[in-house]
């Protein structure tokens, strides 16, 4: 018989887990009343940005929002929690792709805001798709999405130049490996 062998291993799959709780603690404990759509994103991004480039493997971000996404749709307040699932993964996977473009090099502030604009703005379309999914008036979602799509942004953006600062602290303290290949 031969080993499987895991495509994460048990370490990954523990940060990983505890950097989607993170996503989710961080939009419960700071619920700031902004009341802007998208300001959430200058926070929650962090944890997934960080997780992406540490691991450094397609999927991590996907993984992340699962775990967010779960927690979320069992304990969130959102009226529609149950499919915040959907959007988790959505803010997963953008931000995966944008790994994937740029070869992980959210040391780099570009990099990062465009990797924190790609996750907020996939976590928003999934949102307004959820939304016109349940009968919400089109020509509401189209006035929401023009000033949302804005906000989402510039909060992403913040988020993503805040988590590569964060990730290049990281690496000069040592807690995390430089990649080798760079």
């Amino acid at each position: 018989m031969s080993k499987m062998s895991r495509y994460f291993s048990l370490y990954e799959i523990a940060l990983l887990s505890l950097l989607g709780a993170m996503v989710f603690v961080l939009t419960r404990l700071f619920e700031i009343p902004l009341h802007v759509p998208g300001s959430s994103g200058i926070y929650w991004v962090i944890p997934v940005i960080i997780g992406v480039r540490v691991i450094r493997k397609p999927g991590a971000g996907i993984y992340i929002g699962l775990i967010s996404g779960i927690l979320a749709s069992f304990f969130g307040n959102d009226p529609l929690h149950l499919f915040d699932l959907f959007k988790y993964l959505a803010l997963g996977g953008a931000i995966d792709l944008t790994a994937l473009l740029f070869g992980y090099q959210f040391t780099n502030p570009l990099v990062g805001f465009i990797a924190g604009v790609a996750g907020n703005l996939a976590k928003m379309v999934v949102n307004y798709g959820v939304q016109f999914f349940f009968g919400v008036q089109t020509n509401l979602i189209l006035i929401g999405i023009g000033v949302a799509s804005v906000t989402h942004l510039i909060f992403g953006g913040i988020g993503g130049v805040l988590a590569s600062l964060v990730l290049r602290r990281l690496l000069r303290a040592g807690v995390i490996e430089a990649d080798e290949s760079t």
